[in-house]
């Protein structure tokens, strides 16, 4: 072997040598990255989240990177605990990269933030019924969104604060318009809408009340009126009729409202939008004992009276409906074929109106107005222990006592049907009153209340067919506003 083959070999081991020395420190390098955590669904100010990356030993190094998803930003792609910064609705796919020399290593999580979600809260009709302008309301922009309205739809509309969550929206008559809520936050844009047709403005006053509860015995009534005030627009109440009223906020919709039972105001209210102007009148009326009821059926009046927690009629029930085979009524005097013992017979609209007719038991529990009902015996006797006991109570409750009750001795008819015709009569008017109860035999027995000026007892068997007595009827009073 000459030397120039042995330099050569020997130039070839050093080389190996060398290779396999380097090749053996490079393997010894251990890169491990821990990027921490997946976030998602967040939804936060900035929409950012905190990362959690394990910081990599001395001799090696970290970075972020964004592999997919758009805008989103670190605050320093070195720090293994930076802030990562995105957009709603995005999906980020991110690394943390550990590098030493030549050699790297990456850890891959998610990041996810919830999407925009504007929701609109009106529910309005597909019209605006007498009205311009409406009110609306959206759920308020969060988390640095940025939220505004927009018309989509219709001509020469605006808005007062068009950048609130809750503004108000005028448009012109008879205009279809379509509003848009928006959300935006950096390049991302969600939006909700709804939409609409304008009427003609007129103004609304609220529903004529008469006969409002008050305390009997304060001598200055109260109640908030109840007007509309559309959205924009400006309201003036004003007194026109009626005497001690007194509006105590005039350009409020639902201002209180100071008078005096029995006496009948009416107030106007007008609204101004836009150069419109609409007015509506509305009628007030406090009532002292007296309540009202109209009966629909036939548009009579009875005045009603509030005692012992319950309403009842402070009149005899006169409405008339043809007779069946069971149920018929008839006034004092005028059914055929009968006589009276005492009294005269009831002609004249304002005897009628006092006495009312007599009803047998089937009459009165059919006829009854919706709403209404018999009082029991149970609520009789109640009312005359309410009012003192039988020794005083009648004359607190008998026509032109203290109580409105205004009990009316109205008498009685017996009534055969295709009995002998000479048992038919009339009895007892202006002596006697006689009641019916809602006790109830099913053997046809009924169940009264009499009285008198100055006494009240219970007769229990009379016939429910062919006995009529007068009726009042009593419901249990409902809560105003």
């Amino acid at each position: 072997m000459n030397k120039k083959t042995t330099f050569y070999i020997i130039s070839i081991c050093l080389l190996l040598t060398t290779f396999l020395s380097c090749s053996k420190e490079e393997d010894a390098v251990n890169i491990n990255p821990e990027a921490g955590q997946s976030y998602l669904n967040i939804e936060n100010d900035g929409y950012q989240v905190e990362m959690k990356a394990t910081l990599p030993p001395e001799g090696q190094s970290g970075i972020w990177r964004i592999y997919s998803g758009e805008n989103g930003v670190f605050d320093n792609v070195n720090d293994p605990e930076t802030t990562f910064r995105g957009e709603p609705g995005e999906i980020y796919r991110i690394g943390w990269e550990v590098s030493q020399g030549k050699h790297y290593e990456s850890d891959v999580i998610t990041v996810s933030f919830k999407p925009l979600n504007p929701q609109i809260l009106s529910n309005l009709n597909d019209t605006l019924t007498n009205n311009i302008s409406t009110f609306i309301n959206a759920e308020p922009a969060r988390f640095e969104a940025e939220g505004y309205w927009q018309i989509i739809e219709g001509e020469n509309g605006y808005f007062i604060d068009s950048t609130a969550n809750e503004a108000a929206f005028i448009g012109i008559e008879n205009t279809r318009y379509t509003l848009r809520w928006n959300l935006e936050y950096g390049s991302k844009i969600s939006y909700k809408e709804l939409s609409f047709t304008t009427d003609t403005l007129r103004a609304d006053a609220g529903d004529d009340r008469r006969y409002i509860r008050n305390k009997v015995e304060d001598q200055l009534k109260y109640t908030a009126l109840e007007a509309f005030l559309p959205a924009g627009a400006t309201g003036q109440w004003n007194l026109v009729d009626g005497e001690g009223g007194k509006v105590y906020v005039a350009d409020h919709a639902m201002s209180l409202f100071e008078g005096k039972a029995m006496e009948d105001y009416y107030l106007t209210w007008k609204v101004e939008l836009d150069g419109r102007t609409s007015v509506d009148t509305v009628n007030i009326h406090f009532r002292d004992k007296w309540g009202l009821f109209v009966d629909e059926r036939d548009g009579q009046h009875y005045h009603t009276v509030e005692l012992n927690g319950q309403e009842w009629f402070a009149e005899n029930f006169n409405y008339y409906s043809p007779p069946t085979d069971i149920a018929w009524s008839f006034y004092y005097g005028q059914a055929a074929q009968t006589y009276m013992r005492e009294g005269h017979p009831v002609e004249t609209e304002e005897e009628k109106k006092y006495y009312g007719r007599l009803y047998n038991y089937v009459a009165a529990y059919q006829w009854a107005p919706e709403g209404w009902r018999i009082p029991s015996l149970k609520e009789y006797r109640d009312l005359i222990e309410a009012m003192g006991g039988e020794n005083k109570a009648m004359p607190k409750l008998i026509d032109g006592g203290e109580k409105g009750m205004d009990l009316t001795l109205g008498g009685a008819l017996f009534y055969s049907g295709n009995l002998i015709s000479n048992k038919d009569y009339f009895f007892d008017q202006d002596q006697l009153g006689y009641l019916w109860t809602n006790d109830f035999n099913p053997d046809t027995w009924g169940c009264l209340f009499m009285f008198f000026d100055g006494y009240n007892s219970v007769v229990k068997e009379t016939s429910a067919l062919y006995s009529n007595f007068s009726v009042r009827y009593v419901r249990d009073i409902k809560t105003e506003k």
